[in-house]
């Protein structure tokens, strides 16, 4: 798929969880940290959008700086927003979500590279 349709997904993907973030939520207490898989995913679906936008290692640290800066105001903006609170923890759970993609395509990418040495 081109890039510019990675893009596209990327800011549509961002719309969403940034409306999801800030709209009262369901109790989902049901699962043990729910809220923290949610960032996890979300973040790792970010990573992976936006990476497939833009691949150069310069990139991807822009990236992973700008998604981690994402996250923040997510926080701010829980933070300002009635039957929602802020949470250091959630901004941890995204940086976790952006490091693993990052870890996982950086092993995906040398053994890649390494079959076809």
């Amino acid at each position: 798929m081109p890039k510019k349709y990675y893009k596209v997904l990327f800011y549509i993907t961002t719309i969403a969880i940034f409306i999801l973030a800030i709209t009262p939520s369901a109790d989902i207490s049901i699962v043990p940290y729910a809220d923290k898989i949610l960032h996890i995913s979300a973040f790792f679906t970010l990573s992976l959008e936006l990476n497939r936008a833009s691949s150069t290692i310069k990139h991807r640290l822009r990236n992973m700086g700008a998604l981690l800066a994402f996250g923040v105001f997510i926080e701010f903006a829980q933070s300002l927003t009635p039957n929602r609170t802020a949470s250091i923890y959630d901004i941890i759970a995204d940086l976790i979500g952006i490091l693993i993609f990052q870890i996982l395509y950086s092993i995906y990418r040398f053994y890649k590279y390494e079959k076809n040495s």
